[in-house]
């Protein structure tokens, strides 16, 4: 954290700020988008622990828009109460192992999420029949991945899309299972005596600019088609994860 410049706080509050746009617009997608750029500053750990009070603050925010929570909450909270678990898991597999080889995990959960529309090729009907079931293994293994890399939304993703939730309530299950992922994520980590009182005050200005870009996005998606901002993101991502491969390479 030492080495973590001036120049490179500056570069990460305009990188938050960006993915809380993205959030915004999209309803989803602030970790998806600040953990490798982050990650290819410093490494997955520390990117993971500069983003929790960001993380935090945009889930909760996204979570309680758009009102009727308690639809939300009580219908799938099982869900985010697996995800919590799987947090811990993977935040101590995180603390417990070389970081470096995240840096592929983490390239590996991106290229998941782009092939996503192939995946639903798939047969899942196995979630709309069983899907207390499916409800656990989505928030268990999306925990682990969220713990790990900071994205675990695809797994969330492919399980409320089958589910055919309405955008709303998708959009509010899958904050209210981050924020209760990323909340244990920050206790696991000061658990294990990993979140120093100076990332900490890093983080908190990060998360206001994280709130920033979060309304602005909101504020695009009532105005605009969101269907050139997907295409943008998703040729961000293509480059973020090519990036992260030849960064783990490099690092070997």
């Amino acid at each position: 954290m030492d080495a973590f410049l001036l120049n490179e706080i500056l570069i990460a509050l305009l990188i938050v700020t960006l993915a809380g746009l993205v959030h915004g617009t999209f309803g989803l997608g602030f970790p998806m988008v600040a953990t490798p750029v982050l990650a290819l500053l410093t490494d997955v750990q520390t990117a993971i622990l500069l983003t929790l009070a960001p993380n935090i603050a945009v889930n909760l925010w996204s979570m309680l828009r758009g009102g009727n929570l308690s639809e939300s909450v009580g219908r799938f909270w099982p869900v985010a109460v697996w995800m919590l678990i799987g947090s811990a898991v993977g935040t101590a597999i995180l603390v417990a192992m070389d970081p470096n080889p995240f840096r592929l995990l983490l390239a590996a959960v991106i290229l998941l999420y782009l092939n996503s529309e192939r995946l639903k090729r798939l047969d899942w009907s196995f979630i709309p029949r069983h899907p207390r079931r499916a409800g656990a293994s989505a928030g268990l293994l999306g925990g682990v991945l969220g713990g790990t890399v900071n994205v675990g939304g695809p797994m969330l993703m492919i399980y409320f899309l089958e589910m055919r939730v309405p955008p709303l309530v998708l959009v509010q299950a899958i904050n209210l299972a981050f924020l209760l992922g990323k909340s244990t994520q920050a206790a696991t980590f000061a658990a294990f005596g990993l979140l120093p009182l100076t990332l900490v005050l890093v983080s908190l200005p990060l998360g206001a600019m994280a709130l920033v870009g979060l309304r602005s996005g909101m504020w695009l998606r009532e105005r605009f088609s969101t269907d050139a901002y997907r295409g943008w993101l998703r040729g961000l991502l293509w480059v973020l994860a090519g990036l992260l491969v030849v960064q783990f390479v490099r690092d070997l």
